[in-house]
C-alpha cells in the first residue's frame, strides 16, 4: 500500500516523465482509494474529527514520514475527496514547515486546510473547482461540476450531520445519477 511519501514520489515521477503540474487531485484519488480498500478506521476508534481537532494534531498524525495510515484512512473514509484533500495539505504543510522541499500547497488547498470547519457546500464546491482546474480539469464541465458538488455536499453533510446537508448530498447525488444514466444505458 502506498502511504503519503510513496504517494510524493509517484508524484515525482510523473513530473520527471512529463506529466508535470499539479498532481494534488491524482494524490488525492490514489488516498482515496486506499481508505476505501482499508478497514473502517473509525470502527477501530480512530475518529476523524480527532485527528483533524487541531492543526498540530492533523500535522503529527497525517503529514510527516511517520503518519498513521490508520489516521489517514479515518480522515478520507469520513469526509470522502474532501478528506483526502486535506490529507494531501497536510502533507504539503508539513513538508513546508520541516523544510522537506517539493512544491509549497496552492492557496487554495491551505484554504481548505483553514476553513474547513467553516464554510459551506458552495464555497467547498468552489474551492474544489479551482484545484481541479489548476489540474486542467474544465470547471465549466458539467459532469465535474456535479461531481464536485456531490463531493462538496458529502463532506459538509458528514462534518454537520444536518438534516439539510444530508438532502443536499442526495440531491448532488440524484443529479450525478441522472447525468450518467445515459452513458450508463448506452
Amino acid at each position: 500500500m502506498k502511504g503519503g511519501w510513496q504517494l510524493r514520489a509517484y508524484s515525482a515521477r510523473r513530473q520527471a516523465d512529463g506529466h508535470g503540474g499539479n498532481e494534488i487531485v491524482h494524490l488525492a484519488s490514489g488516498l482515496l482509494g486506499q481508505a476505501l480498500a482499508s478497514d473502517d478506521a473509525e470502527r477501530g476508534g480512530l475518529r476523524a474529527d480527532d485527528v483533524l481537532a487541531t492543526d498540530d494534531v492533523a500535522l503529527l498524525l497525517l503529514g510527516g514520514p511517520h503518519a498513521w495510515a490508520a489516521a489517514r484512512h479515518a480522515v478520507v473514509q469520513r469526509y470522502g475527496r474532501v478528506g483526502a484533500l486535506l490529507v494531501v495539505g497536510y502533507e504539503g504543510r508539513w513538508r513546508a514547515a520541516h523544510g522537506e522541499g517539493g512544491r509549497a500547497n496552492p492557496p487554495e488547498l491551505e484554504q481548505l486546510l483553514d476553513q474547513f470547519f467553516d464554510i459551506d457546500a458552495s464555497e467547498l464546491q468552489t474551492l474544489l473547482a479551482r484545484l481541479e482546474q489548476s489540474d486542467g480539469v474544465d470547471p465549466d464541465d458539467e459532469g465535474a461540476e456535479a461531481r464536485r458538488r456531490l463531493h462538496a455536499t458529502f463532506a459538509v453533510a458528514a462534518r454537520d450531520g444536518t438534516d439539510a446537508a444530508h438532502r443536499a448530498y442526495m440531491e448532488a447525488l440524484d443529479r450525478v445519477m441522472r447525468l450518467a444514466a445515459p452513458r450508463l444505458a448506452g
